[in-house]
This record gives structure tokens, C-alpha cells and sequence, in this order.
């Protein structure tokens, strides 16, 4: 990691100052560097997200507004590094603008979704460094590979050995995932294991909408679903029970999500749908099973069995400061 004493680092992150984001920014700080960080969209609101995804180029007028305005606030700072995680909302012509106003700075994307999802192509070529979490995205225009990370919470649920619950999931559904998790469900019941299920789901017209769209959705109960996104203490309070998660990618990814690597920090058991999980090197198949999304099969025997450590290397790798290290490599 490169020397960040005294570096003026301007950070636009999903949520800004939110778990994660606090997470990057103190780390950064423990460092020396003076962090000025901010939301990677204007607003958190929903009809903000869709407009993003769907019209980008509409509202490129009043995210250029919103970026404008962070660095009037902070005009008396010279950046020397400008990080971008995700970055759905960013044009070419905020790019040039921010290029144009920090002509001294280190820019640096960090893709922790898919291109499919972000349509985020066009501003590559105003940094100096593009890095993603998706091996096919990395293929596909020539990124540099760099997985997600777990922050230290996750190293702290890996002590607990308390095992109330045996297969856990907390997550944001879409596509196909609630259709997975209720024939796993279904499964689990069956063989009497213990579970705890969390579905996330941003609002009720989304709710509405994807029994619209989505066919293996038909049959969801509205009272299944939560709308607000549960607490990261309260995840870490429910991971710390439990023996295995389950999680499915989202079709158009590759990469690992955010929740399979804060199991690997947790050193808890996955059952996933995503096959890629096999090529990297953590990968064990006494901790992860990979099933078909489907047709799962569960191996009811996988999530009886200890867990099985992996080398002090490879874990640190997936932590934050591993992940830091390598996105701030000069």
C-alpha cells in the first residue's frame, strides 16, 4: 500500500459514511490520510436509484450539480487520490469536470457490481486505475481482479462458537434469489434444521413490480418481506449464531458478493450458487458448497461438520486492509 500520511483522499462510496464507508474512511485515517468522503449518488431515495439505473444520462446535469457542490465545500483542499466505488452515477461529463478541477490527482474506480448493472463503460478511461470484484467484467475489458473484503467486525463473530442457527440468510432479493431461497427453505424444514431468513426489499411498489416481472415471483406474500435493510450489528449478532449462510448472485455477476466474503471473515460455512467461487483460494469444499440455483441439493452432513480454517494469508487477504493495500497500490 502506498505511503497515505498526510494524502488528501476524496472517497465517493455507496451510502457514503455508512457501515462500510466508516469502515474505509477510519482505516484510511488510522494511516494519516485526511479523508473527505460522500455517497457515490446524490440521494438514497428509490426514485433516485431507478432514475440512475434506467436514465443515467437524464440526470447528468444534477449529479455534476452534486458533485460541483462537494468540491466548492472543500475548495481550499488540494486531492491527491480521488476514490469512486461502484459508480453507477458517473458520466463522462463529471469525469471531465472532476479531471479537470483535481489535475494533480490519483484517480482510482472500484466496481463492486457488475457492468450489466451499472453501465459504467464510458468513464473508464478518466482513471488511472480500474479494479472489479467480477472475473468476467475483469476478462471482458481488461480490469484488474480484486474481490470484496470483510471489515473487523467479521474477524470478532469468527471467535463466538455459539450455534443456535443452522442456515442463515439476510440479504437484498432479486431475480431469481427468493424462488432459490424458498426451495432451500423447503428443504431445510423438512430435515429439521434450524433457520433465519431476512428478505430485504427496497419498497412495496418494487415489491409489486416484480410480481409483474418475474414469474418464480408470483406466489410471494407481501408480509414475507422487510423494507428496511437490517443493522449490520444486528447481522453480526445473528451471524455470531449461526452455522452456515446462503447466498445466490444476482445471473449477471460473477464475482463474489459482499455477504459470501463477510462469511469468510465470520470463518462460518456457504452454500452458494455461484460456481466461480471454486477458482479462488480460499475455497474449501469442507466450508462451501456450491448447488445448482435450480435444482438445489443440500448435503445435510456439510452443514453438521466444523469448520475448516484457512491460512492466515489467504484470509487476510479478503479483510479490509488487504483489500485497501492493493486498491491504493501506487
Amino acid at each position: 500500500m502506498r505511503n497515505v500520511k498526510a494524502k488528501n483522499i476524496l472517497i465517493f462510496f455507496p451510502n457514503g459514511r455508512g457501515n462500510y464507508g466508516s469502515a474505509v474512511a477510519a482505516e484510511l485515517e488510522k494511516k494519516g490520510a485526511n479523508v473527505y468522503m460522500y455517497d457515490e449518488r446524490p440521494d438514497s431515495s428509490v426514485i433516485t436509484k431507478v432514475s440512475i439505473r434506467l436514465a443515467k444520462d437524464s440526470l447528468r446535469h444534477l449529479f455534476l450539480h452534486y458533485v460541483k457542490k462537494i468540491l466548492k465545500d472543500n475548495n481550499t483542499v488540494s486531492f491527491d487520490i480521488i476514490l469512486i466505488v461502484r459508480g453507477e452515477a458517473f458520466t463522462p461529463l463529471v469525469m471531465r469536470y472532476l479531471r479537470k478541477t483535481c489535475p494533480a490527482a490519483h484517480f482510482i474506480l472500484y466496481l463492486w457490481d457488475s457492468v450489466k448493472n451499472t453501465n459504467t463503460t464510458s468513464i473508464f478511461p478518466y482513471f488511472d486505475k480500474v479494479l472489479s470484484f467480477d472475473t468476467y467484467d475483469v476478462e471482458k475489458f481488461k480490469l484488474i481482479h480484486r474481490p470484496l473484503f470483510f471489515i473487523d467486525d467479521y474477524r470478532e463473530i469468527s471467535r463466538s462458537v455459539e450455534r443456535e442457527i443452522d442456515v442463515l440468510f439476510i440479504g437484498k432479493i432479486h431475480s431469481d434469489r427468493y424462488h432459490f431461497i424458498k426451495m432451500v427453505e423447503t428443504e431445510l424444514k423438512m430435515n429439521d434444521f434450524k433457520t433465519y431468513f431476512y428478505f430485504y426489499i427496497q419498497s412495496r411498489l418494487l415489491f409489486y413490480m416484480m410480481r409483474l416481472q418475474e414469474p418464480t415471483f408470483r406466489n410471494a406474500k407481501l408480509d414475507e418481506f422487510k423494507f428496511t435493510i437490517l443493522p449490520s450489528k444486528d447481522v453480526s449478532k445473528i451471524m455470531k449464531l449461526s452455522r452456515a449462510s446462503l447466498d445466490a448472485q444476482h445471473p449477471n455477476q460473477t464475482g463474489l458478493t459482499m455477504r459470501t466474503v463477510e462469511v469468510l471473515g465470520a470463518r462460518r460455512k456457504l452454500i452458494t450458487t455461484n460456481q466461480d467461487i471454486k477458482n479462488y483460494d480460499f475455497f474449501r469444499s469442507e466450508n462451501i458448497q456450491v448447488v445448482d440455483r435450480k435444482n438445489p441439493i443440500i448435503d445435510f452432513d456439510f452443514i453438521r461438520t466444523p469448520y475448516s480454517d484457512v491460512p492466515d494469508l489467504i484470509y487476510e487477504r479478503y479483510s479490509l486492509q488487504g483489500w485497501l493495500g492493493e486498491i491504493m497500490e501506487a
